[in-house]
Parts: C-alpha cells; sequence; structure tokens
C-alpha cells in the first residue's frame, strides 16, 4: 500500500476461519503476526516488523465474561500501509462493537489516529471497574467492622484479587504505551497523533493510579483484618491456656486426698473444707503468677 491510499480499518473476529484467512489473503500478515494476535494469553507489547512494514500493539482490556479470576484479555492492533485492522481472540467481542462505533464514527485519515482513538476508550473502560470494586469494598467494610464472618473475608479477598488483576493490568498498559513513545516510530508521528498519544498516557497512568490505590487499600485491610483474628485467636489461647491450668488445681489437690494413704486431716470432720481451703490458696498462688506473666 501507498501512503496515497485511502484509510482503511476491519475488526477481525479470530475465531472464525474465513476472517483468518482475511489476514493472510488480503492483508498479507505474516504467520508470527497472527499467532500473536489469536494468543489469548498473550502480555501486551509493540513491535515493528521492518520487512513488511507491520506494526503490531496488543492491549489488555475487560472480558466480556471473567475466566477463572481472569478479568482482562489482549486485543491487537495491526497497522500495515493505510490499514487498521483489530483482531478479537473472542474473549472481547462486546468491547470490539464498542470499537466499531468509534471507527465509524471517527473522523480520520491516519490508522495511528484512529488507534489512539481506540485506546482512550480503551482505558477509560478500566475506570468503572475499579469504581465498582471500591464501591463493593465500602459496602462490606461496615459490615466487617461489626461481626467479623469468614463469608466476608473471602469476599473482602476476591475483591482483593481482583484488584490486583486490574492494577497488573493497567500498569502492562502504561508500559506498552510508553513502549511506543520510545520506539523509533514515534517520530514518525504528526503532531497531532503525539498528541492523542500523549492523551492516552495521560488516561492510563490515572487508569494505573486509581488500580493501585484500590488494591493497596484492600491489600491494607486485608492484613489489618487477619492481625485482628491473629490477636483474637491469641486471646482465646491465653484463655484456653489459664483456664486450663487452673482446673488442674482442685484435680491435684482431690487426687492426693483419693490415694489410700495416711494424710493431715484425712478423717477430720473438716477434712472437705480444708482441701477447698486448700484448693483455694493454690488456685489464688498460681492465678496471681499466670497474671504476672500474662502482662
Amino acid at each position: 500500500m501507498t501512503e496515497t491510499e485511502p484509510f482503511h480499518w476491519q475488526i477481525i473476529n479470530g475465531r472464525e476461519p474465513t476472517q483468518q484467512a482475511l489476514l493472510r489473503s488480503q492483508y498479507h500478515i505474516t504467520e508470527e503476526v497472527i499467532t500473536y494476535a489469536l494468543d489469548e494469553d498473550e502480555s501486551p507489547h509493540a513491535e515493528l516488523d521492518r520487512a513488511t512494514g507491520t506494526f503490531l500493539l496488543i492491549y489488555n482490556v475487560p472480558r466480556d465474561q471473567p475466566a477463572d479470576d481472569v478479568y482482562d484479555a489482549p486485543l491487537t492492533f495491526i497497522i500495515k500501509g493505510m490499514t487498521l485492522l483489530v483482531v478479537d481472540n473472542g474473549a472481547t467481542l462486546r468491547v470490539s462493537d464498542k470499537l466499531y462505533r468509534t471507527l465509524s464514527n471517527a473522523d480520520t485519515a491516519s490508522p495511528f489516529s484512529a488507534l489512539f482513538r481506540c485506546l482512550v476508550q480503551l482505558t477509560d473502560m478500566f475506570g468503572p471497574l475499579v469504581q465498582t470494586v471500591d464501591n463493593e469494598r465500602k459496602a462490606i467494610v461496615p459490615v466487617l467492622r461489626e461481626h467479623t464472618t469468614r463469608k466476608g473475608l473471602l469476599r473482602l479477598s476476591d475483591l482483593s484479587l481482583r484488584a490486583d488483576y486490574l492494577s497488573r493490568s493497567a500498569k502492562q498498559n502504561t508500559l506498552v504505551l510508553r513502549q511506543v513513545h520510545a520506539h523509533p516510530i514515534y517520530h514518525k508521528f504528526t503532531i497531532g497523533e503525539e498528541e492523542q498519544l500523549a492523551d492516552v498516557v495521560i488516561e492510563a497512568d490515572q487508569v494505573l493510579e486509581m488500580a493501585e490505590l484500590s488494591s493497596h487499600t484492600l491489600d491494607h485491610l486485608t492484613q489489618t483484618y487477619d492481625s485482628v483474628l491473629n490477636n483474637n485467636l491469641n486471646d482465646i489461647m491465653k484463655f484456653m491456656t489459664v483456664w486450663s491450668l487452673l482446673l488442674t488445681v482442685p484435680t491435684i489437690v482431690t487426687g492426693f486426698y483419693g490415694m489410700n494413704v495416711a494424710l493431715p486431716a484425712q478423717h477430720s470432720p473438716w477434712g472437705w473444707v480444708i482441701t477447698l481451703g486448700i484448693t483455694a490458696v493454690l488456685w489464688l498462688i498460681m492465678g496471681a503468677v499466670l497474671h504476672r506473666w500474662l502482662k
């Protein structure tokens, strides 16, 4: 393709073999790039195949349905000449539908300008997800303060895991954008494209800050409740230890008087009272010792 050709874009459903064939036959995309585009576990990155003039960018976007607590999936953008291809591997079809409307309404003749418009929208999609985590956290914390339950702590743990995933995803997106900024292709951008990339970077940094703050807050809460539960367990163990030791006193005293040997006051009518007195004295002495030891 030449620079005089008009800008063209297309969204490719990677799960459809016929659309995969378009990448090979119509757009002449190499097998290596296609493999990257169809890999659901591919990490975000940007690279330029100088031999074919193909620019590849993989970006994290929200999944249609979280799978195994994974809330993001890679979406691939391919620029070759004046053509922008969006390759969906099947996990983000709803996102592709939104991009279809964005690209249809985009007033641009540049594939990179259209790419940055898409990236701004994709980055903004993480904001509501982080806000949802924060809202759920605000709802569950008062409940845990009133009554700490196993169900509530598991829910808090799930929120912490979700926030970690969002934070990781936002960080990877920020890194890939800075990779584009440092790439030699950046020097070929127009002033408008440079400004658009800067806008995407700002949005990505804001999302990353929100996600990391949410993740750190949940980690702090989780550690706090872990400490509270550990302290409660320690208090319970101390209580049980003290009572188990105190209960050994009457057992020892009555055990002596249950032996078939002569003991003081064994046949006295006040023998029962005497054993109780001995028990009480020993109990008080042991209680005082344990109290000083546990202080």
